[in-house]
């Protein structure tokens, strides 16, 4: 989210309404600025307030800044849900096109038994990492297999009582219903479908 308003900002509205003042990672080469460095913004009223705010759904934050290093382009999408500049349509179509890690069990090594998915309580679980670097440490690396972020929610996900846990123990991370996830990407191509409907001017 944006930084807390501050008297200065109140100071700054007031001399410059219905103006957008914008914020930067404060932790980026103020040299080398580029849109992706930028957070997002408020509109100043004319009252030494603020009347809107915007949040850069392309902020890339610097490793400094989020407390952690984003590898890849889905990492970069999670942080920014998870911090409120995307939305769950970007978290899912980003979801759909990454490229996920899981560690099937000691005792399967092949994968016969498909997914690897872990009963807990009332649930079935399935771990997904986003890079090699969330990965544990004492993970045997022949046990590793890449699957795709689609699979993960066309396979998994419809499955009654599924949890997906993202990167567990690690950042950016966070656990989702499978039940959720599945809705989600139901609506995503639905409302993928009708755009490009509209697009070529179908029914």
């Amino acid at each position: 989210m944006l930084p807390e308003i501050q008297d200065k900002d109140h100071a700054w509205a007031r001399a410059n309404p219905e103006t957008w003042m914008y914020y930067v990672d404060p932790k980026v080469d103020k040299s080398a600025l580029q849109h992706a460095n930028v957070m997002g913004g408020r509109l100043a009223d004319d009252k030494g307030g603020f009347a809107d705010y915007w949040l850069n759904p392309e902020f890339v934050p610097t490793p400094e800044y989020a407390g952690v290093e984003l590898t890849t382009e889905f990492e970069q999408v999670l942080w920014r849900t998870n911090s409120g500049f995307n939305n769950i349509g970007n978290l899912i179509e980003a979801f759909s096109r990454s490229r996920l890690t899981v560690v099937l069990p000691v005792d399967d090594p092949e994968g016969l038994r498909g997914w690897p998915l872990r009963r807990e309580g009332d649930s079935w679980w399935l771990d997904v990492y986003t890079s090699a670097g969330k990965l544990p440490r004492d993970v045997n690396p022949w046990l590793r297999r890449e699957v795709s972020g689609t699979d993960v929610l066309e396979q998994v996900c419809p499955v009654e009582q599924t949890k997906v846990n993202i990167n567990p123990d690690s950042e950016p991370g966070v656990t989702l219903f499978g039940e959720d996830l599945a809705h989600w990407w139901a609506e995503w191509r639905e409302a993928e479908r009708r755009y490009r409907a509209e697009q070529s001017g179908e029914q």
